[in-house]
């Protein structure tokens, strides 16, 4: 861990809290967290453009809320036209998708949410309900199949947690509920989502810090599990995939790591952090070249220096140097 992230880090908490919740939810944020380097050292803040995934994603929540489904179907709309891999944004166009109608045109949108995140179980339970609505019960079994064996994955101890283990076995015993009891019980389950929709936004920065601080314990699958609850709250922010895509780096899901950064960098091009973590990612996958773009990058952010630069290049010499000594 390096020397400088306690004040980085504690800058990163405050920049998303002023960006994202607002001026009162700075009381959420930490006056001093150690975690890695990469938070943004500057405010986190998104380049003027059409759309802003996070404040779109928050309207939608509100309309689906409300029940204004061609609103959320605008809204979620404009944050896949950003991000049109993001989880959650899929899932909830997908509930948007059943409240006008459109049932089966939700069915994509599940599935990509699915495919992006396996362990999405709203998402799964919800595509199962769908499916069982448009009589194809053995596809609905599939989703079922797959959310036992996660449950069952979770093992006899605490490996995913209380929260997660109760909600597989709600999601199991819906869908067990809407096969015995065909179409007409699933179009009544899957037409009501309801208690998912626009929590507080002060809960979304609780998670934020949450996640943070078990970031900062290496406990890298709970950090996940609250980070995935404070984009579910607040939708896609950079500062959120960043972090996600470092937790995801550790444990070396690299792949998954890779479309975390890119992800916040569509957002922000310009946020410090995911630049030099994905010049981290390149260095942990031996592409010293692509390294040195991002730090190329890092030097065109920063003329004055930036301790993300000073990092990132910190690391690609001491890469350079071992390859040296080994020779």
């Amino acid at each position: 861990m390096h020397r400088n992230s306690e004040r980085r880090i504690s800058r990163a908490l405050g920049a998303l809290a002023a960006a994202v919740f607002g001026a009162a939810a700075l009381l959420y944020a930490p006056a001093i967290l150690a975690a890695p380097s990469g938070g943004s050292s500057l405010p986190s803040t998104t380049p003027q453009r059409q759309v802003d995934p996070a404040a779109s994603y928050r309207e939608g929540l509100e309309a689906l809320e409300r029940e204004d489904y061609r609103t959320a179907e605008k809204k979620f709309g404009e944050v896949l036209s950003v991000l049109p891999k993001n989880p959650e944004a899929n899932y909830h166009m997908g509930l948007a998708k059943i409240g006008r109608g459109k049932t089966k045109s939700s069915v994509r949108y599940f599935e990509r949410a699915i495919r992006e995140r396996p362990s999405y179980t709203e998402a799964r339970e919800r595509l199962a309900l769908v499916q069982i609505e448009l009589g194809e019960p053995d596809e609905a079994r599939e989703q079922l199949d797959a959310m036992k064996a996660q449950l069952e994955a979770c093992g006899a101890g605490d490996e995913c947690g209380a929260g997660r283990r109760a909600r597989l076995e709600e999601a199991i015993a819906r869908v067990e509920a809407a096969l015995a009891g065909g179409e007409q019980a699933a179009r009544g389950m899957a037409s009501r989502p309801a208690g998912l929709f626009a929590q507080p936004r002060a809960a979304g920065a609780e998670r934020y810090r949450d996640a943070v601080r078990l970031i900062n314990e290496a406990e890298y699958e709970a950090a996940i599990a609250d980070l995935y609850a404070a984009q579910a709250i607040v939708g896609p922010h950079p500062d959120i995939l960043n972090y996600l895509g470092f937790a995801h780096r550790k444990l070396a899901r690299f792949d998954e790591a890779r479309r975390y950064y890119a992800q916040a960098l569509a957002i922000d091009p310009d946020h410090l952090g995911a630049n030099e973590y994905l010049g981290e990612l390149y260095l942990e996958l031996g592409d010293t070249q692509k390294a040195r773009a991002q730090l190329a990058r890092l030097d065109a952010l920063c003329p004055f220096g930036c301790a993300e630069r000073e990092d990132l290049a910190r690391l690609i010499d001491r890469r350079e140097s071992d390859r040296r000594a080994r020779r």
